[in-house]
C-alpha cells in the first residue's frame, strides 16, 4: 500500500525565500505555491506544532484581506517560515513593513468594537474565523435583514434564505461574508445558491459547525453606495433536531425579519421569540408566538438594537405529527 508523505519539501531558494517587493500575502501565496503545499495542509502542519489558525484566516492573509497582529498569529508566522523552509523573518520582516492594502486602508470604524461586546471569547464565529472574527464585514453597515428558514419532517433546519441590504463605509468595497453556524455537528454538507450576487468562496468547517463564504457584489462599492445580497443555503441531510435559530447583530439596523417555516409532520407544541444583549446572557423579551395557516412564525422587532435575536421551539416527547401550538399573533 502506498503511503502519502506530507512532510515539508524543500522549496527552490530562488522561489521560497524571495519576497523582495512582495505584499505578506503575495510571498505566502508564492512560498506555498513553490512547496505544492495547500492551506489546508499547513493548517494540519501549525496544528501538529499546537498553533490553531483556521484555513479561512490563512486564506484571508494569502489574499491580502487582513494579516497577523495578536501573539499567537505571529508565532504561526515564524513556525509557517520553517515549515515552507523560508530563511528565518522572510514573512515577519514583510509584516514590519507591509504596503497598507485591502482591509489594511480601511478607516477605524464601529464594528469591531460592537462584535467584541455582543460575542463572547470562543463564539462560533471566532471558532470559524479566528482573529478575523472581530473584523467581520468591517466596511459594510447592515441595513436591513431578511431571513427565512425551513426545517423538514424531522425537525431538523433543513434551508436558510437570507437578504441582506448593506451600505459601504468606504471606497472599494467588493463582497460580503457570509457566517452560518449549524446546529448539528454530524452536519455532512452545504450547497449555497446565490439569487442576488456572485459566489466567490465557501469554506465548510465541519470541525466548528460552521459555513462561511463570501458573495461579490458584482462591482466595487464606493463608500455611502448600497448593494442587495440574497442567498440560499441548503444544509445536507441530518439526524438532530433543531430548537432555535439566532442572529447575531452587532449594531442596530433599520430592519430584521426572521421567518420560520415548520413541517406539518413535525409541529411545535410551543414556539417563543427572543432577544440576548450577547452570546453568554440570558433569554429576555419572551415572548410566545402561535403558527399561522402555513405553519409558520415570524419576529419582526420594532427597535432592532444590537444584540442576539432569535425564535426557540419545543416539542414533547408524545405530540403528535399535526398537533398545534396555542394560537398568539406574531405581529
Amino acid at each position: 500500500m502506498n503511503q502519502r508523505d506530507d512532510r515539508p519539501e524543500a522549496a527552490p531558494p530562488e522561489e521560497a525565500g524571495r519576497a523582495d517587493g512582495l505584499t505578506f500575502g503575495e510571498a505566502l501565496q508564492r512560498a506555498l505555491k513553490a512547496r505544492g503545499l495547500s492551506l489546508q495542509r499547513l493548517h494540519h502542519h501549525l496544528g501538529q506544532r499546537g498553533i490553531s489558525v483556521s484555513p479561512v484566516t490563512l486564506s484571508h492573509w494569502q489574499r491580502g484581506r487582513s494579516q497577523p497582529e495578536r501573539r499567537q498569529s505571529l508565532r504561526a508566522v515564524a513556525e509557517i517560515e520553517v515549515i515552507l523552509k523560508l530563511a528565518p523573518g522572510t514573512l515577519q520582516s514583510l509584516l514590519a513593513h507591509r504596503r497598507p492594502r485591502g482591509r489594511a486602508l480601511a478607516p477605524t470604524n464601529r464594528v469591531p468594537d460592537a462584535l467584541s461586546r455582543v460575542l463572547s471569547p470562543g463564539a462560533p464565529l471566532e471558532r470559524a474565523l479566528g482573529e478575523d472574527a472581530y473584523r467581520f464585514n468591517e466596511n459594510l453597515l447592515t441595513l436591513s435583514v431578511s431571513e427565512t428558514v425551513h426545517l423538514d419532517d424531522h425537525g431538523c433546519i433543513e434551508r436558510y434564505t437570507v437578504n441582506h441590504v448593506v451600505r459601504a463605509t468606504r471606497d472599494d468595497v467588493r463582497h460580503l461574508t457570509a457566517h452560518h453556524n449549524l446546529d448539528d455537528p454530524g452536519t455532512p454538507s452545504v450547497q449555497v445558491t446565490v439569487n442576488c450576487g456572485r459566489l466567490q468562496a465557501l469554506c465548510f468547517r465541519q470541525d466548528v459547525s460552521s459555513a462561511v463564504f463570501d458573495i461579490g457584489f458584482g462591482r466595487a462599492l464606493r463608500r455611502g453606495e448600497t448593494a442587495i445580497i440574497d442567498y440560499t443555503l441548503d444544509i445536507g441531510p441530518r439526524c438532530r433536531p433543531s430548537n432555535h435559530h439566532e442572529r447575531t447583530l452587532p449594531v442596530p439596523v433599520r430592519q430584521y425579519l426572521l421567518h420560520v417555516f415548520f413541517h406539518p409532520r413535525y409541529l411545535p407544541s410551543a414556539v417563543h421569540g427572543y432577544y440576548r444583549h450577547n452570546s453568554e446572557a440570558e433569554r429576555e423579551e419572551l415572548r410566545p408566538l402561535g403558527l399561522d395557516a402555513s405553519h409558520s412564525v415570524h419576529i419582526l422587532p420594532a427597535k432592532c438594537q444590537a444584540g442576539i435575536y432569535g425564535i426557540a421551539w419545543g416539542r414533547r416527547e408524545n405530540a403528535g405529527p399535526h398537533e398545534r401550538p396555542p394560537q398568539y399573533s406574531a405581529d
